[in-house]
């Protein structure tokens, strides 16, 4: 063969080389199974309940479902002129509802400060009137793929009207309605059960588990002090409840999304140029690389407690698969998701507010620390021994946890008439 001809195929095959690695670099991998059934999913998702709606709207002064129905739409107006890259939506100003500001904590309905209480529920009549409603819906999903502009519910809204709940109660005390101030509150507490059940979204899920254990914290205080009857045990929470599925399911979804629209995000293509953008980021290498972490979330949460302890302890977050096509991803993935077994502990430790609860409802009002203690020695269900008694004021009796627990979610206040106001030592 020639020498020049020689020259020619080696040339030519080194540029077919060099064309076949720049179209390997650029090739971006296909969505994993499960990631693309969690997107497609999601992209199917565009009615919301109407519980959903009705949530939005609560804090609006106009009828609730109207409200968030008309927020929701001013939203998808927007979204429909601006780039998927544009998260400054702002919401159309409406009237908001009168919300009464309460300092009292949910654990110590303030039954002794009858004024200042017909002041609070005279002013947040309507919210309270609104979130017993929203209690009873039959739905409060979103059932519509989140993005990070969206707006969402006003949570605090819901949370004040718990509070006004217990206010409610303290009210029908005072007028020798015991039964119905006991029944008024475990009605609550069934209603929020069954949506932490059905919660969609984590947020959602970690608000509902709150008023779950603000109720269960209410009816043990009422208790304690002999204004009400004993109260019906709890179960403890079913694996519906505990699970994330859903949620991490919705989550996912959204960095997903988010990830795939950011090939085309101007300012980056402005930023790197669109070649240089292809060869240094692939979104669907991106989304499989964070998608472990998200099926290692829901996962875990079918674990009860004291497997859960030994998940945190034995089972860390998968690594994170890098790739040196794509570089940009790795980092973008690196901090695309948090640290979610704190989501988890949450969930746990309602579980053991649930346990201290029965327990402690199993002595007469007026029990003594030493009883609290014996009744409370075992049933921890992370399985890290007898409750502990916390020095605050009121005394709280907490069990440990394998997280710090400084919002004393795994505890409750000691408010008989024979506890002293402080003793012993604090809880991890």
């Amino acid at each position: 063969m020639p020498r020049a001809s020689h020259l020619t195929l080696v040339v030519l095959g080194g540029a077919a080389m060099l064309a076949a690695l720049a179209l390997y670099w650029i090739r971006d991998t296909p969505l994993d199974r499960q990631a693309s059934a969690w997107v497609a999913a999601a992209r199917t998702q565009q009615k919301p309940s109407a519980g959903h709606l009705y949530l939005l709207g609560l804090d609006a002064a106009a009828e609730p479902m109207s409200a968030g129905r008309a927020r929701l739409a001013d939203y998808r107006q927007w979204r429909a002129t601006h780039s998927p890259f544009d998260d400054g939506f702002q919401p159309a100003p409406l009237r908001q509802l009168d919300i009464p500001k309460l300092a009292a904590p949910h654990d110590r309905p303030g039954c002794l400060e009858p004024v200042r209480n017909a002041a609070y529920l005279t002013q947040g009549r309507e919210l309270l009137a609104r979130y017993r409603q929203a209690a009873r819906l039959a739905d409060l999903r979103r059932l519509i793929a989140s993005e990070p502009a969206e707006p969402w519910p006003n949570f605090a809204a819901l949370v004040t009207g718990n509070r006004l709940l217990a206010l409610e109660a303290c009210r029908l005390l005072l007028d020798g309605q015991p039964g119905q101030a006991r029944a008024l509150l475990e009605e609550d507490l069934g209603h929020w059960r069954r949506h932490l059940a059905a919660a969609d979204s984590l947020i959602q899920k970690m608000v509902v588990a709150h008023l779950v254990a603000s109720d269960i914290g209410t009816l043990a205080a009422l208790y304690q002090q002999g204004l009400i009857e004993q109260p019906a045990p709890q179960p403890a929470l079913t694996a519906a409840e505990r699970s994330l599925q859903s949620a991490m399911q919705s989550e996912f979804a959204m960095q997903a999304n988010g990830l795939a629209a950011m090939r085309d995000d101007p300012a980056l293509i402005t930023e790197k140029g669109r070649l240089a953008l292809q060869l240094l980021y692939k979104p669907n290498m991106s989304s499989n690389a964070i998608l472990p972490r998200y099926l290692h979330i829901a996962a875990a949460s079918q674990l009860t407690a004291s497997e859960f302890s030994g998940w945190l302890r034995e089972q860390p977050q998968p690594p994170l698969h890098q790739d040196w096509r794509n570089p940009i991803g790795n980092i973008l993935a690196a901090v695309a998701v948090p640290d979610m077994s704190q989501y988890l502990a949450r969930l746990h430790d309602l579980d053991t507010r649930i346990q201290l609860f029965n327990r402690l409802n199993s002595l007469a009002p007026g029990f003594t620390v030493a009883q609290a203690l014996s009744a409370t020695a075992a049933g921890n269900p992370y399985g890290a021994g007898p409750a502990r008694l916390l020095e605050a004021s009121p005394p709280q009796l907490c069990y440990d946890g394998p997280l710090a627990d400084p919002k004393h979610r795994r505890c409750l206040p000691l408010l008989g008439r024979a506890v002293p106001a402080t003793s012993g030592s604090a809880s991890r």
